[in-house]
């Protein structure tokens, strides 16, 4: 009997890892702290919504809804609001990882999904930025240390978030395109949303889908030109030279920022977010950045190679 509930379980934990791992996208396409956190945590969430008739575009609205409400509570200034807006900020992010999970599994994801799902991590950031300044404005946070107004040093933090997770998406293409030869299922996801578009562009009602999707294809226009440009990498030397180099640019991503943001709002200590996301982060990407060149002109194949 126990031997038969130990192999019960055994089949029931690969059983999960099976569906744990379709979930996923390539690892490569995650940060380092959504695949090992947030994704564990999401899955749980899978499980319990995978039964249900809620859609990902329902679990990226909710994703949007937890996002402004931790903006609101950033607003209100003082301790505990902070520490709960930390705390639905964490939330919001793992619902982030929920809808595309869900959209895999049961294999019934839009092109319109992904582009709210990616929209989405914009609307709640502003409304986070804001929230925060907002708060601030109401003198319950000591900012004595600060050089400028606050609203200027958040202005120059949300600039460097953006910056990173910019540098760090043109990194990540390029990886994709030189070290996993994926350039073409780029230019096949542009071809699937250019169908979607011109199914939809003469439908009455269907004015937001058509502005994101118009929004999608230039930068994926863009995505495309960068891989696409002259510069040519043996594959396997390429992925060698820069696996490790992906993975240190993650942690200035979007998910480090994130984490640090929640860490600093649940310790009530806006310093700790300022001096990451200005100092310590913008000298990490400097130091990245002259590694990063040097590697490239290291294995780059001149013309003369081809």
């Amino acid at each position: 009997m126990v031997e038969r509930s130990k192999q019960q379980f055994r089949e029931f934990n690969k059983k999960m890892w099976k569906e744990y791992k379709r979930s996923l996208k390539h690892s490569i396409f995650d940060e380092t702290l959504t695949l090992y956190i947030l994704r564990p945590i999401a899955f749980i969430f899978v499980k319990l919504l995978y039964p249900t008739k809620i859609t990902p575009n329902q679990v990226s609205l909710m994703s949007i809804i937890v996002g402004l409400v931790s903006g609101f509570f950033f607003s209100r200034g003082d301790v505990t609001s902070f520490a709960i807006a930390g705390g639905l900020y964490f939330f919001c992010v793992v619902l982030d990882c929920v809808d595309g999970m869900i959209a895999r599994l049961k294999k019934n994801g839009t092109p319109v999904g992904r582009i709210i799902d990616g929209f989405a991590d914009y609307i709640v950031g502003i409304a986070v930025y804001v929230g925060m300044g907002i708060g601030f404005d109401k003198g319950m946070v000591n900012l004595h240390f600060l050089p400028i107004h606050h609203w200027w040093v958040l202005s120059i933090a949300a600039v460097s978030h953006i910056f990173h997770a910019m540098i760090v998406d043109y990194y990540r293409v390029e990886f994709m395109a030189h070290g996993l030869g994926k350039v073409t299922s780029v230019i096949e996801e542009k071809r699937i949303f250019q169908q979607e578009l011109d199914r939809i562009k003469h439908l009455k009602g269907k004015w937001l889908d058509k502005i994101l999707i118009a929004v999608y294809l230039g930068y994926a226009h863009l995505q495309i030109f960068r891989m696409k440009k002259s510069e040519s990498y043996k594959k396997q030397e390429y992925y060698n030279a820069n696996k490790l180099m992906i993975l240190l640019w993650f942690w200035i991503g979007p998910t480090a920022h994130i984490f640090i943001i929640i860490i600093a709002a649940v310790l009530y200590r806006p310093i700790i977010h300022f001096i990451y996301t200005i100092g310590l982060a913008n000298i990490y990407m400097v130091v990245l950045w002259i590694i990063q060149v040097r590697i490239k002109q290291r294995i780059r194949i001149e013309g003369d190679d081809l």
